[in-house]
């Protein structure tokens, strides 16, 4: 074969590759710029970084409502916080520094909600998660992210790609047709056997980050929220001599927004092992009673902090911990996976 032959052989070859993949990355669009994978309806969390800030940017307008947080706050379904328009730009092990660092780039790009739903993980109250912070290029310059094409030419976004395609995601959930997150049946049980938490020093000045994230968007009504925590963490916190200061930081968010609702005070809920896969990521039954309760449903899950002493606060934890030891082993409950509550 010809030198000439050869390298036109080869052109074409790698033409029908590259365009292969584009084709198959705009089908599958990992990162959220068009509908999302429309081979199979499920999208996974391979970068929700971008793929979040792609998903406002279609339709910036859109939204009234903003959903900011780490992994727990993903299983808020805006599509039961009707009638806001609320966008869900929490992700994975997202701490405040980054929930700042977003909404300054949602303020450039015009966001002005009038509801900001933040998940307050104590962790956040750890002055060490600071040198956590971790946000693409794009949102510490305030500019758009990399353009579609781009994007859809790269070696990630093919193996992203290919693993949606394969139904093979490292995580035990995945993203619907509505970008709304659903257990998957295969996500496990929660062994609490397991538990165990770092240590951590929390300290309650650092309220006053989530004071400078209520300062960008001064119009807007703030609601903060602690994600269910199961029993058996919230025993350790106490047996690591955390709980006292874990309880301040909390009760101090009260000073600067406008409503707390605190899930992981003990419950029956929370007392389970059957409706979690890990004690901090709860099944869609759970994950919808909680998004009810910050739409302002009534629903005996949950604590809303802001009203209450930090006395009285001490004392439901007090009280929630005497009845989960009196009544030993978790009690039965409904599995993790299933359709969300409609």
């Amino acid at each position: 074969m010809s030198m000439d032959r050869y390298l036109k052989h080869w052109a074409v070859a790698t033409a029908v590759l590259v365009l292969g993949a584009l084709a198959l990355n705009l089908l599958v669009d990992p990162l959220w710029y068009g509908r999302g994978n429309r081979l199979t309806g499920r999208n996974y969390e391979f970068n929700e970084r971008v793929s979040k800030a792609n998903l406002f940017l279609q339709d910036p307008a859109r939204y009234d409502c903003l959903i900011l947080g780490s992994s727990t706050s993903t299983i808020v379904h805006p599509s039961l916080l009707a009638p806001h328009r609320c966008l869900n730009l929490a992700f994975s092990a997202g701490v405040v520094g980054e929930f700042l660092a977003y909404a300054r780039w949602l303020r450039a790009q015009g966001a002005r909600p009038s509801l900001v739903i933040v998940g307050t993980d104590f962790v956040n109250f750890d002055p060490r998660v600071d040198a956590q912070v971790d946000v693409p290029d794009f949102v510490a310059r305030s500019e758009a992210p990399p353009p579609r094409w781009k994007s859809y030419l790269s070696l990630d976004a093919l193996l992203w790609s290919v693993l949606a395609v394969l139904d093979q995601s490292p995580y035990p959930k995945f993203y619907d047709e509505r970008f709304e997150v659903v257990i998957r049946p295969d996500a496990g049980t929660f062994d609490p056997e397991s538990v165990w938490l770092p240590p951590r020093v929390l300290d309650p000045a650092r309220v006053a980050r989530f004071g400078e994230l209520r300062g960008l968007f001064p119009e807007a009504r703030f609601i903060g929220w602690m994600p269910p925590l199961s029993a058996w963490h919230v025993a350790e916190l106490e047996r690591a001599g955390m709980l006292p200061d874990y309880l301040r930081c909390l009760h101090a968010l009260t000073s600067v927004l406008d409503e707390v609702h605190d899930f992981a005070v003990p419950s029956d809920v929370t007392s389970r092992t059957g409706n979690t896969y890990d004690g901090r990521h709860y099944g869609n039954e759970v994950n919808a009673r909680v998004t009810r309760r910050l739409a302002g449903h009534a629903d005996g899950f949950g604590v809303q902090v802001s009203g209450l002493s930090l006395e009285a606060y001490r004392a439901l934890y007090a009280e929630g911990l005497r009845s989960f030891r009196a009544g030993g082993q978790a009690s039965p409950s409904a599995p993790v996976s299933g359709s969300p509550v409609p």
